[in-house]
């Protein structure tokens, strides 16, 4: 399989570390003014600790909405591909963020390009991305497919985080809401087509943890076994435990890389999941991994984008000629679940 080309789109609202200090005010009206700055100063250190800066949203007043970029970044990964719409055999979307439940949102962006495709969709939280290039790799090894382009608009702000968890209700709060305060938005288009080139997938799986990370509907308590950690922030909002997800994914992500991977020094670049620069960085050298091979630039620019955020780091590193075809590539990101993996391919 071969990553023929890849497109991501940004909204335009810029959301800087001050600008979360100014809406946690702004959304908490009815505290202390003592409860308030020590709110600001626990969240802003976080902040600094996790390496981020910026993340971007859509302008609602400007009207942005999830399908402009979607729609771009499907155009520019069709024009630099070099493939006809017609040619697309298999569309894929993947991610959080999306308009339907029913039916599955491929046939809606299949049907935007008037493509004649087989449609589905994959949900694996921030790993969903990668679950999508692995389906599609098997499919394409096989010939069931030729052309396959893999969907995702991580567009989560408003509907899973804004405004309501900068409110202030307690300082004990932060350690479930405060990854909302670094999320950022995305979309992203994959055009992948057969070739000899080798992948390989490899994945630990913890069900355990799989009330760190969640956004609930509103009759979850219906359907699993209720755990103390899950629906802190009510109905279809972001509750995220990170410190305890970082704490795992050290372990674990270590271990997998560690089995995997025979020689640090044989990988051109590596590609985290983008929910913090620092603690991947600081992982990756205490493995004896060269700092500098480990692309960590997504997420001080652009912050936490979910499933988008590999692809972003791909794109970048592209435009920046930090990566060029014939590189070997190892992505090792980890997600809710919780899951951890390592790929590793020939760009």
């Amino acid at each position: 399989m071969k990553i023929q080309s890849i497109a991501v789109k940004i909204p335009s609202k810029q959301v800087t570390n001050q600008t979360i200090m100014d809406m946690i005010e702004e959304h908490s009206p009815r505290v202390t003014k003592v409860m308030l700055k020590a709110y600001q100063r626990m969240a802003m250190h976080m902040l600094k600790k996790s390496g981020a800066r910026d993340r971007y949203i859509r302008d609602l007043e400007k009207g942005e909405k999830p399908s402009e970029f979607i729609r771009a970044a499907i155009q520019e990964v069709l024009d630099n591909g070099g493939v006809k719409k017609e040619d697309i055999d298999l569309v894929i979307y993947c991610g959080i963020g999306k308009g339907f439940i029913e039916p599955a949102n491929a046939y809606f962006y299949a049907k935007m390009f008037g493509m004649e495709a087989s449609c589905f969709d994959i949900t694996d939280a921030c790993m969903s991305w990668i679950r999508a290039l692995e389906i599609a790799y098997q499919f394409l090894k096989t010939g069931k497919y030729r052309n396959v382009l893999v969907v995702n608009g991580e567009f989560n702000a408003y509907e899973h985080g804004y405004p309501e968890l900068f409110e202030i209700k307690d300082l004990k709060q932060i350690k479930y809401t405060f990854p909302t305060y670094t999320i950022g938005e995305a979309a992203s288009a994959t055009l992948l087509v057969p070739s000899e080139q080798e992948w390989s997938f490899d994945f630990i799986s913890k069900p355990q943890y799989a009330d760190l990370c969640t956004i609930p509907h509103e009759n979850y308590k219906d359907f699993v076994d209720d755990s103390p950690k899950l629906g802190l922030s009510g109905p279809h909002k972001f509750v995220s435990f990170g410190q305890e997800m970082i704490n795992h994914a050290t372990i674990y992500l270590q271990q997998l890389v560690k089995e995997v991977i025979h020689s640090y020094d044989h990988p051109d670049i590596y590609f985290p999941h983008a929910a913090t620069s620092t603690a991947y960085l600081m992982g990756g050298v205490d493995l004896g991994i060269d700092r500098d091979k480990m692309y960590t630039e997504v997420f001080p620019a652009y912050g936490n984008l979910v499933s988008a955020s590999v692809p972003a780091g791909i794109k970048r590193a592209l435009d920046e000629k930090r990566m060029k075809r014939g590189d070997k590539v190892v992505l090792f990101p980890a997600s809710a679940g919780m899951v951890y993996s390592v790929v590793q391919f020939t760009y």
